[in-house]
This record gives C-alpha cells, sequence and structure tokens, in this order.
C-alpha cells in the first residue's frame, strides 16, 4: 500500500519549526547542577559564616573545618559526575525506538526524534509517546493512566491515541498530530515515569534531619552567644570560637555527603552489574527486600520456546490444522516468543484468507482469527478459551499439562459459536543457566521466591520445582473465583493463570507484611511493577516496563538480581552504620549547649579539636569502610536507630566534659592541660564507638580501627600547639582511668539501649 510519511526535508522543516518530540526525561542531573547541589547548600552557607567569624579571631588553625567542607563538596561532585557520565552513557540503551516511514521506508528512531505528521507504528509494549490517530491497524490501549479506568480500550481506525497509555495488544499506523508540549496528555505521562518510584526511609528521614538541624541551629547559636557574653573573661575571641565549635559539631554535612557518595558510588557499582538504577533511592529497597516475585518467562527461563509436540483432537488433519495455523500466524506482525515458536513449527503452502483477527490480550489470555468460509481459530489458554460447562473443558481439563511443558489449546467455532476442541500444542521454555544457585543463594539470604504468571499453574510448579524454587509444590490457580489475596499470599509459593490487575494485588498484600522487589519484563506486569517497593525489569522487555521500573536488566539476565540485592544491602548497611558516627558530634554539641545556656558556662570545645577528632576518628574511616561487603538483611528504623546507637556515646562525652571541668577545678589545672584530657578521652570514646558500631570484627574492620587509633595519638601528640591543648606523662594516669570508664560506660549504656528499644549495635538482623 502506499504510506503517507515524511521525507527528510519534511522533517527538518517541522524540527526548526520545534515540531518535535524533544529530549527524553534524563536519568542523571546536569552537571551545572550537580555542582550548584554540592557547593550552594544551607550547611555550607553556615560554615562559611562561620569560618569568615573565625578568621576575624586572629585564630586560623579553628578555620581548620572548611578543609573538611571542601573535600566533602568536591568529593560529592567528582563522584555525582563520574556517575552522571556512566548513566548518560548507558541510558542510550534504554531508549525507547518506534519505527517512523520516512523517505518511503520504515526506519527505526528514537521517540524524542518524533516530529509531527510522522506516521509511526505502534505495537504491543510501548507506552505511547505521542497524540495520534490511528490510519491502519486496531490496538487495544490500558488508558489507566490518563482516565484512571484499568478497562481495556479497543481503538481502531480513525480514532485517537495519547500520549502515556499503553498498548496492550494489536499493531497500528498512527499519524502524529501532537508532540512534545502539545501532548494533552504530557503532564499526566510524566507522572507515570515516576509513579514507581518510593519515597525511602533513608531518604525521608535524612531530609527530616536536615530540616530539625536548620531550624534549631540558628536561634541556639544566638541563644550561646548572649550565654558566653555573661561569662567572666570571655571575650569576643572566645564567644566566637565557641560557638562556632558549637555549631559545628551540629552540623551533620558529613553524613548528607557521605550518603550521596555511597549512593553514587553504588550506582556505578551496579552499572558494572549491567544493572541500571532509574531511581537513586531505590537502592535502600534492595537493602530491605525480602520477597522477590518473578515471572516464570525471561526470569527462571531464558524467553526461548519450542514446540515439544502437539496433539491432534478434532476431527482434522494434520496438514488442515498446519494451514489453519500458517493463515493465523501471519496476522502476527510483531510475534511474541510463543508465536515464534509456533511459526516454526507450522509452515503450509496452503493460502486461507483470514477476515477478522483479535490480538492476544493479557486480560483474555487468548487470540484468534476470522478463517473465510472455515469459522474462528482461537489460540491460546485452554481454561480461557472453553467454559466449565463445555464438554471440552471436563474431558480436558486435567490431562493439559504434562510437567514443565506448557500447553496452548487451538479451537474452531463456526455459525453457531460453539467452540470445538482441535488440538494441544505443548511448549517447552528452556530454563536459564545457573538459575538454581541464583535461587538457592537468595534464599539463603532470607529472601522468599514468589512466582507468579499468567500461565497454567501446575506447569509454572513444575518449572520452579526444576529452577530450585523452594516450597514450589505450594500453587494456586487464581481464575477460579474469588480470592482471599491476603491468606494465599502467605500459604502459596507458586500462582497461576494470574491477570494484570491479580498481580497487583498479590503484591499489595505481600507488603502489609514485606519489602517486596517484582522483576517483570511484559505489558501485564507493569501494574505490579508500579506497585513494587523496588521494580526491575528487563532491557528487551517492553518500553512502559522499563519507563516505570527503578532498575533496569541491560543483559536480561536474571541471575544478577542477587548481586544486586546484595548491593543494595552493603551500601546501606554501611550508611546506617556510618550516620551514627556523624550523629555522635551532632548530639553531644547539642546537649552541651543545653549545658552551657542552662548553667552559663564556656563551650569546652573549639572548631580545631572538632575537626581533628571528626576527620581521624569518623570521616576517614567511614570511607574505608563504606567499601567493604556488608550482605545482612536490613531492618528497623533509619534515623531513630542510628541517633539511638550514637547517643551511649555522646552522653559519655557530656559525662567527661563535666568530669574534666571539675578535675580542673580540684587539681587547679590550666585550660590546655584539661582540654588535653577532654581531647584526647572524647577521641578514645569515638574510636571505641568505631569498633563497637562495625560489628561483627572483621580482620579489615580491625585494622581500620587500629590504624586511626595509631594516627589519632600521633596526631595529638605531634599537634599540641595548633590544638591549644598541653599534654604531660602526669596525666597519662587519669587520662587512661576516664577512658576506661567511658568504654565501660558506652558498653552498658548502649546494652542498655538495645535491650530496651530492641535495636543492635549495627541495625541487623
Amino acid at each position: 500500500m502506499t504510506y503517507k510519511g515524511l521525507t527528510k526535508e519534511e522533517v527538518n522543516q517541522r524540527i526548526s519549526e520545534n515540531k518535535v518530540n524533544g529530549e527524553p526525561k534524563k536519568l542523571s542531573k546536569p552537571t551545572i547542577n550537580i555542582i550548584k547541589e554540592n557547593i550552594f547548600t544551607y550547611f555550607n552557607f553556615l560554615n562559611i559564616v562561620l569560618f569568615i567569624f573565625v578568621m576575624t579571631t586572629g585564630k586560623y588553625q579553628n578555620a581548620m573545618f572548611m578543609g573538611a567542607v571542601i573535600t566533602n563538596a568536591l568529593i560529592g561532585i567528582i563522584q555525582e559526575i563520574r556517575a552522571k557520565k556512566l548513566l548518560d552513557q548507558i541510558r542510550i540503551l534504554t531508549t525507547t525506538k518506534v519505527n517512523a516511514y520516512r523517505d518511503n521506508i520504515w526506519k527505526e528512531i528514537s521517540v524524542h526524534e518524533i516530529v509531527q505528521d510522522d506516521v509511526v507504528n505502534l505495537q504491543a509494549g510501548i507506552q505511547i509517546p505521542i497524540d495520534g490517530v490511528i490510519t491502519e491497524g486496531s490496538l487495544e490501549i490500558n488508558e489507566s493512566l490518563l482516565t484512571g479506568e484499568s478497562d481495556t480500550v479497543y481503538k481502531k481506525v480513525g480514532d485517537t491515541v495519547y500520549s502515556g497509555t499503553i498498548v496492550l495488544s494489536g499493531d497500528a499506523e498512527v499519524r502524529v498530530t501532537k508532540v512534545g508540549h502539545e501532548r494533552q496528555s504530557e503532564k499526566i505521562m510524566e507522572g507515570t515515569k515516576v509513579s514507581g518510584f518510593h519515597k525511602s526511609t533513608l531518604q525521608k528521614d535524612l531530609q527530616k534531619l536536615i530540616k530539625i538541624v536548620s531550624i534549631l541551629i540558628v536561634p541556639v547559636a544566638i541563644i550561646l552567644v548572649f550565654m558566653q557574653m555573661g561569662v567572666k573573661d570571655v571575650g569576643y575571641v572566645g564567644i566566637v570560637l565557641n560557638t562556632s565549635a558549637a555549631i559545628i559539631g551540629m552540623i551533620p554535612e558529613g553524613l548528607v555527603v557521605l550518603t550521596s557518595v555511597a549512593l553514587a558510588v553504588s550506582t556505578m557499582r551496579l552499572l558494572k552489574l549491567k544493572a541500571l538504577v532509574q531511581e537513586l533511592y531505590s537502592i535502600e529497597g534492595l537493602a530491605r527486600v525480602d520477597v522477590v516475585c518473578l515471572d516464570k518467562t525471561g526470569t527462571l527461563t531464558q524467553g526461548d520456546m519450542q514446540v515439544d509436540h502437539i496433539e491432534i483432537i478434532g476431527n482434522l488433519s494434520e496438514e488442515d490444522l498446519h494451514a489453519y495455523m500458517h493463515a493465523y500466524l501471519q496476522m502476527e506482525k510483531h510475534p511474541n516468543p510463543t508465536a515464534k515458536a509456533l511459526l516454526e513449527y507450522f509452515k503450509s503452502d496452503i493460502q486461507i484468507q483470514v477476515d477478522g483477527f483479535q490480538p492476544f490480550a493479557s486480560e483474555r489470555k487468548y487470540t484468534s482469527a476470522e478463517l473465510h468460509n472455515i469459522g474462528t481459530l482461537y489460540v491460546g489458554a485452554f481454561e480461557f478459551i472453553f467454559k466449565k460447562e463445555d464438554a471440552a473443558y471436563q474431558m480436558y481439563h486435567d490431562t493439559i499439562s504434562q510437567g514443565e511443558l506448557r500447553t496452548i489449546a487451538l479451537a474452531l467455532a463456526k455459525e453457531n459459536n460453539k467452540k470445538e476442541l482441535l488440538a494441544l500444542v505443548y511448549i517447552r521454555d528452556v530454563m536459564r543457566p545457573n538459575v538454581n544457585e541464583t535461587l538457592s543463594y537468595l534464599s539463603k539470604q532470607g529472601v522468599t521466591i514468589k512466582v507468579i504468571s499468567g500461565d497454567y499453574p501446575k506447569t509454572v510448579s513444575s518449572i520452579a520445582k526444576k529452577a530450585g524454587v523452594p516450597n514450589a509444590e505450594k500453587y494456586i490457580d487464581l481464575s477460579i473465583g474469588e480470592i482471599n489475596y491476603e491468606q494465599v499470599v502467605e500459604e502459596y509459593t507458586v500462582f497461576g493463570r494470574v491477570l494484570p490487575k491479580q498481580k497487583k494485588e498479590l503484591l499489595t498484600a505481600l507488603q502489609h507484611r514485606h519489602v517486596v522487589a517484582m522483576v517483570g519484563d511484559g505489558v501485564n506486569d507493569i501494574p505490579a511493577l508500579k506497585q513494587a517497593d523496588v521494580s526491575i525489569a528487563m532491557l528487551a522487555g517492553s518500553s512502559a516496563a522499563k519507563d516505570i521500573s527503578d532498575i533496569v536488566l541491560l543483559e536480561n539476565d536474571f541471575n544478577v538480581v542477587p548481586s544486586i540485592v546484595c548491593e543494595g544491602r552493603r551500601v546501606i548497611n554501611n550508611i546506617s552504620r556510618a550516620s551514627s558516627m556523624y550523629l555522635v558530634k551532632t548530639l553531644f554539641s547539642f546537649l552541651l549547649t543545653i549545658y552551657v545556656a542552662l548553667f552559663q558556662v564556656v563551650y569546652p570545645f573549639v572548631p580545631v579539636h572538632l575537626t581533628i577528632i571528626s576527620a581521624i576518628c569518623v570521616g576517614i574511616p567511614t570511607v574505608f569502610l563504606q567499601l567493604e561487603p556488608s550482605f545482612e538483611k536490613l531492618k528497623g528504623r533509619f534515623l531513630v536507630d542510628a541517633f539511638l546507637r550514637a547517643l551511649p556515646s555522646a552522653i559519655t562525652v557530656v559525662l567527661v566534659v563535666l568530669f574534666t571541668k571539675l578535675y580542673r577545678t580540684y587539681m587547679g589545672l590550666s585550660l590546655e592541660r584539661a582540654n588535653a584530657i577532654l581531647v584526647f578521652v572524647t577521641g578514645v570514646v569515638y574510636l571505641y564507638t568505631l569498633y563497637r558500631i562495625y560489628q561483627p570484627t572483621t580482620k579489615y574492620r580491625l585494622m581500620i580501627v587500629l590504624i586511626m587509633s595509631i594516627l589519632f595519638v600521633i596526631s595529638f601528640y605531634f599537634t599540641q600547639s595548633l590544638l591549644g591543648i598541653s599534654f604531660g606523662f602526669e596525666l597519662l594516669p587519669v587520662t587512661i582511668i576516664v577512658g576506661v570508664l567511658g568504654i565501660i560506660f558506652v558498653t552498658l549504656l548502649g546494652f542498655f539501649i538495645e535491650k530496651a528499644f530492641k535495636i543492635n549495635s549495627c541495625n541487623l538482623k
């Protein structure tokens, strides 16, 4: 036929007129935004203000904290830009493509290259990127993203299709009427692309922490200034340095930077595993996942199907059966793996005219073709083609499954519309290599496997058993009637004959008790992918499935899922531990501020004290410990548990402050000598906290703690003038005693808090 596509000149003209669909939504932020977000932060602004005040005192060593601020910003910028470059390179692989008719031939182009008046081909699995009118063919479309109604809408020649809606089945040529910002449903479509992404506990808690600190920090600073103005012998220099130390202590900017860097590095690690992270904070979801739901095809199996054998039941020859099937299969312009297997098997030179064709849809699970002067041929799921009261159903229903083979029914309906069973086709789906090891590993990691499929449950159960899915013999047919989803999700492992909306119901029920990941690749998986806490799609899957998924597997390999889950656990477990180290300073700074305000005394630290302690006991070790494996399942409340784990050490530091003040008064020590005891014991408490939080002890962790301990002692001894302290060996006995008592107190108080609030030292298991 004659197509009315555009020429190259017409395409260029429309581009010049800005009648082009436009660039797709990028996963990564522009470089300039990354730089701005790492430099122009509220905390950086506060640090700069403090830096200016400190410089006016002439005590320049106390301005060293700006080195940490600059380092944090640079690390954040460098790591995020590295991650951005990798994301931008790999995003090309996941860009949705369509066929457009240009210069009298069909050409594959990216959706953002579509221009107004293009003629494009749409088929099952695509999320429609434009508004247009069907010029040839027909489509079944899910418009729920546009209308809120889940019913399938049939579209024929002359009907309008809208961007953001999803093609369930069919094949059609569409003339583009609206592109870019002119699309009526642009805002809705943009919303659906992120509708599957869930705001993580980590993200919410960090934002909550920043908000709380941001609100409190300015009034606290004002109170400190006025309170210390009333203290005898404390001048401008003392007020500035003491107030700066308190404010610097309250700011957990290192934690925010560490989190951003850790997630960016994790994204790069996952890219090396051939997994594209489309939502950064979904990495936390991976750490919490304890149930993985997956479809049979493309996960347990490779998706490469072949006909094993057929069983002719009706009164017709094999030659006629091949002719019927050949005629029907010629209507499949974009055959799925099942249709490809049938095409390979059913060959015929007999030509039969097809008067009408109904493409496959997940909701009905069969397709049909009107064969001229013969009848309507039905191809699909046996129990969806036949009703329970049909004789064929009663005779063959219990025998159609043969182990792991999938059964396809072929039926013919003539004038009376009564369907006659012609044959049963048994299809073999090739198992994925190493799938047994993959599932075994997930089970050992405490992850439960649920198999959700539209196929016959006995068949799915057999394949699941062969793949090594635990409890695969526990299966249920969801086409049987009313289902109590809350009950069946806990009782069964394999779910067969599942409709797309039922997949969503199953995941919703599971989410009441579990954190759920969904692995899928088809249009029928989209409701479940959107519902899941973490959605994982195959690169070879439908464009709509990829668009709304948190993670895309770039090599379509399900066997990489355990590595993805472990990477999520590694990064979030390590952030969880590191957060407690950073919050020790925040907590004791607030407690000491209350103490200073109530008793109108001098703040005990100056900025340089906290700079040395934070760098050696927190900043450097947490960066190195962030790299180590840590695959335990994460549970609990991120921010609350982090504060509770930091609380014993924070209280201990406050008690050390009180002791040194009393000891100085009693012994008549100078401020420099008393501060030496305070700084050293505070460092000891921090180093013990590092050891305690990073449990269980490994050689690597112990080595980091020992190296940091040696570095702290050396720095403490050789930078006394810089720190404004004076440590003599006569202070060693009392320093050791206070340090040991501090360690004992942290241990006892930590044990009490863990038992009282039902947490443990590292928020695991």
